[in-house]
Parts: structure tokens; C-alpha cells; sequence
């Protein structure tokens, strides 16, 4: 389900109902996001949080079973961070092509080009884990985009094979009526030919390869994260959450925060 579905937007929407206390809304997408990473553990915290707030006194029994005692609210001298952990970009796509000489009855032939994309087998690259107040913070995946982009393409592949075969069956027409046995008009055809076919190579190279998710109960006050050789500093209020976005693309990276409340 997770290369179908994408548990980012549905935690990071219930994060936004729940912070514009829309709580019952915020209930339905941490239970979508459970669904699709059911072993994050922020995904579990929120969901557990939800459940207990709204009284479901059914789903939280199940849920504990299944996970254990739901944690505990804030107390007066605590705040929450909430890290959300955009690593890289999604691989891009690579054309493969072959070119083949294809004849008929009669011994006419012409060369057609056979191009598709594909992924290549290769490593992604590696991120450490980012530090609050000189500790790490051990995180959990919440979305692999690189295999959302790998899936989409697998279940695309049929249709792109069979619009390439009738384009290869429709230059065959076209090249028959318009050459009609002319070995100059052939060769100007199959140049053409060879130069117009290339793979659809359009990927998903704007989004991030992967997100991961990480959380602390902090003392409220100035905050530290280490995210590689930068620190970004923030504030986190008594009894509230604060949410802090990373993007990292190689040794970039963008770092903001939002104070989304008492959660």
C-alpha cells in the first residue's frame, strides 16, 4: 500500500486539521497514514492522541493492543517537536532503446526504434539522522517516494508498449504510402524515424526521494536541531507542538518551523 499510497499527505493533513481543531477530521487521515505506514511511530503517537481525545474508546483499545499504552499528554513543563524530513530527490527516469529492422512480404523493410523509460538499479543516497540538543533523534519512514514513482511507472508500462507498437505499425503506413518502393524515400523515412522516437523520460524529480518522520518531548524553551554542519535554533512553548520541516537535497538544506499549538 505504501508505493500506492502516500502517508506524508495524510499525516501531514491530519497534523493541519488537528491544529485548526477539526479533531474528528484529523482522526480519519492519521488513520489513513496508519494505514499505509502502519510502523511510523509518529503516525501511531498522533493516531493513539486522536483516539483518546475523541473518546473511541473501541479503536483506542484495539490500537494498544496492537501497539501498546497510549502515551500520555503534556504536562505543564513540557513542549513537543514534531520533525518532518524531506531527503533527496526521486531518481530520475532513463530511456532504453533498441532499433530494429522489420520487412514484410515482399522484402520491403524499413528500421524502427523501440523506446522505453525505465529506473535504473542504483543506490539512493544516504541521510544521517538530525540532532535535537546534541541527541539524536532515531527517525521512521513515512514515505518512499522513489517506489511510488517506480510502481506508477510499472503499472503505466502496458499502456506505454502498446502505444509504441501501434505507432511503429502506423509508420509503417505512413512510410509505404509515402515512399512506394523509393529507396531514397525509405532512407529519408527511416532518418526521421530514428531521430522522432524517444523515450518519455518525464519524471518525478521534484519531489523528495524520501520522508522521514522524528519526535521528542523537549523542555520548552530554546531548542537546537543539527541537520549535517548547519543549527537552526527554535522556540518551543510550554504544553505545545511545534512542527520543523527539512529539506535536503546532497549538503543543502532548507530548515523552517511552525508553532502549530496545543495538540
Amino acid at each position: 500500500l505504501s508505493s500506492v499510497q502516500n502517508g506524508y499527505l495524510f499525516y501531514l493533513s491530519g497534523l493541519l486539521y488537528e491544529a485548526s481543531r477539526d479533531l474528528n477530521s484529523a482522526y480519519v487521515d492519521y488513520r489513513r497514514a496508519l494505514a499505509v505506514m502502519p510502523d511510523n511511530k509518529q503516525v501511531i503517537e498522533s493516531t493513539m492522541y486522536a483516539a483518546k481525545k475523541l473518546g473511541m474508546r473501541q479503536d483506542l483499545r484495539m490500537l494498544e493492543k496492537r501497539y501498546g499504552k497510549a502515551p500520555s499528554g503534556l504536562g505543564k513543563s513540557q513542549g513537543r517537536v514534531i520533525v518532518i524530513d524531506e531527503q533527496g530527490v526521486v531518481e530520475a527516469l532513463q530511456g532504453w532503446r533498441i532499433d530494429l529492422p522489420i520487412y514484410d512480404s515482399r522484402g520491403d523493410g524499413a528500421i524502427y526504434s523501440l523506446a522505453l523509460p525505465y529506473y535504473p538499479k542504483r543506490g539512493t543516497q544516504r541521510f544521517g539522522d538530525v540532532a535535537l540538543n546534541g541527541k539524536k533523534l532515531p527517525s521512521s519512514t513515512l514515505a518512499d517516494v522513489n517506489a511510488m514513482a517506480q510502481n506508477d511507472l510499472h503499472e503505466r508500462l502496458t499502456t506505454i508498449v502498446i502505444r509504441q507498437a501501434i505507432r511503429v505499425w502506423a509508420k509503417d503506413r505512413i512510410r509505404k504510402e509515402a515512399a512506394k518502393g523509393d529507396d531514397v524515400g525509405n532512407i529519408l523515412f527511416n532518418v526521421w524515424n530514428t531521430l522522432t522516437e524517444q523515450p518519455d523520460t518525464r519524471s518525478w524529480q521534484t519531489l523528495p526521494g524520501t520522508v522521514k518522520t522524528a519526535s521528542k518531548v523537549v523542555k520548552p524553551g530554546q531548542q537546537s536541531l543539527n541537520v549535517g554542519d548547519q543549527v537552526y535554533q527554535f522556540e518551543v512553548p510550554a504544553q505545545q507542538t511545534t512542527l520543523v520541516w527539512v529539506s535536503r537535497q546532497g549538503t543543502h538544506s532548507t530548515v523552517w518551523h511552525k508553532q502549530l499549538g496545543r495538540l
